[in-house]
């Protein structure tokens, strides 16, 4: 099981870092049809498109090289959903069928095969632990 982790870990950490650095060093891009392409143009006109791009490029080093495996995770799991929705709901046509699923599946796998780390985060009533006290 600890090889198939690192692989989801691996794939998905360079997967990010693709689509990061195509971002930022090509001038190819991905020609999404309809209200999808409308809404992406418009996140890249604002400039949100760029800060989701380099969170990804962040992200997918994080998970290549093992450094806040849950914490980047728990980070890039907003951009994944709405992937996941604008993909498959929205443009609904092509390889957007496929990536948007994708994206969603493999977060969510590797955030559950790290729950673990989130167990301590679930409890319904808690107090203040600041972090220059040690914990109780």
């Amino acid at each position: 099981m600890k090889y198939v982790i690192l692989w989801f870990r691996i794939f998905y950490g360079v997967h990010l870092l693709y689509s990061s650095l195509r971002h930022y060093l090509t001038t190819w891009s991905v020609v999404i049809p309809g209200p999808g392409g409308r809404f992406v143009a418009a996140l890249n006109e604002v400039g949100v498109y760029q800060i989701v791009k380099a969170i990804e490029g962040v992200v997918g080093l994080c998970l290549v090289f093992n450094l806040f495996v849950p914490l980047v995770l728990v980070i890039e799991f907003p951009i994944s959903v709405i992937i996941f929705i604008l993909n498959f709901f929205v443009v609904g046509t092509g390889m957007q069928l496929f990536t948007g699923p994708q994206e969603v599946v493999l977060n969510g796998l590797l955030i559950l095969f790290y729950g673990g780390y989130y167990r301590p985060l679930l409890r319904a009533r808690v107090t203040p632990q600041p972090l220059w006290r040690r914990p109780v």
